[in-house]
């Protein structure tokens, strides 16, 4: 598996949680632990795996890898290094977080709608910034 690649972990304390590869180590005997993954959950975690503790995880919905456009719908998933919008975006704010949003699939979802994208994305940001100035 490469880096990207979304894992399930089938081992240990977080068995079930699903993940994104971050690095691959070579194995060698002074590191055991094949995979850096981020693990998804309430708290996002980076953690070491070995090699049988984690496997390729195409999910249910998803058996052939084509988009998923729940989960992972590909308006949301076109960063090279296989961050998700929503990794970003919830970090932030409830407004900086849809600006970002916006942002991130304007053309992307439906070129059509590219300006309409910017356009809230810039009516989050405007929001944000009435927010700030109404709580100084």
């Amino acid at each position: 598996m490469n880096v990207g690649t979304k894992v399930r972990i089938t081992e240990g304390a977080f068995s079930g949680s699903r993940g994104r590869i971050a690095s691959v180590q070579n194995a060698s005997p002074a590191h055991p632990y094949s995979y850096y993954v981020k693990v998804y959950g309430p708290v996002i975690r980076y953690l070491w795996f070995k090699e049988g503790e984690v496997k390729a995880d195409l999910g249910k919905s998803n058996p052939l890898g084509k988009t998923d456009a729940v989960n992972h719908p590909s308006h949301y998933t076109w960063l090279p290094n296989g961050i998700e919008v929503i990794d970003l975006t919830e970090h932030l704010s409830f407004n900086r977080g849809n600006a970002v949003k916006y942002i991130a699939r304007a053309g992307r979802k439906n070129s059509a709608t590219e300006l309409e994208d910017l356009r809230k994305a810039r009516w989050y940001i405007d929001r944000e910034i009435s927010r700030m100035e109404n709580t100084k």
